[in-house]
């Protein structure tokens, strides 16, 4: 289970022996975990948050990693947001994440994207 994510958030999509999604549709196996990457920039203040349809999947948190060490790094630069996540029976969910500055309440989401998870 991945859940020292700020201790593993430097190299967690790196060094993850599972399943990481970039994008939907996403197929895995009931009691697998797997990661979803967002690309995202904190220095601006927005952040995503996920959140599942139903008790098919449970998104467990997520954690920042910068820009990979192999790019030249520029001040500001964005990097993504890597979501933990469980299959925890077979079915279907959809995961809603939304890209918003968390202390805007009320305010819509600048972005959001949705992945379609299939859990055999």
């Amino acid at each position: 289970m991945l859940l020292a994510l700020g201790a593993t958030a430097p190299a967690l999509a790196d060094t993850y022996n599972g399943s990481v999604f970039t994008s939907s549709p996403v197929s895995v196996t009931a009691g697998q975990e797997f990661l979803i990457a967002i690309p995202g920039n904190p220095t601006t203040g927005y952040s995503w948050t996920g959140r599942s349809s139903s008790g098919t999947v449970t998104v467990w948190g997520s954690a920042y990693e910068g820009p990979s060490a192999t790019v030249k790094q520029k001040m500001g630069a964005g990097g993504q947001q890597i979501f933990v996540c469980k299959a925890n029976k077979p079915g279907t969910a959809q995961i809603t994440f939304s890209y918003a500055r968390p202390w805007q309440k009320g305010m819509k989401a600048a972005r959001t994207m949705t992945f379609s998870v299939t859990v055999k």
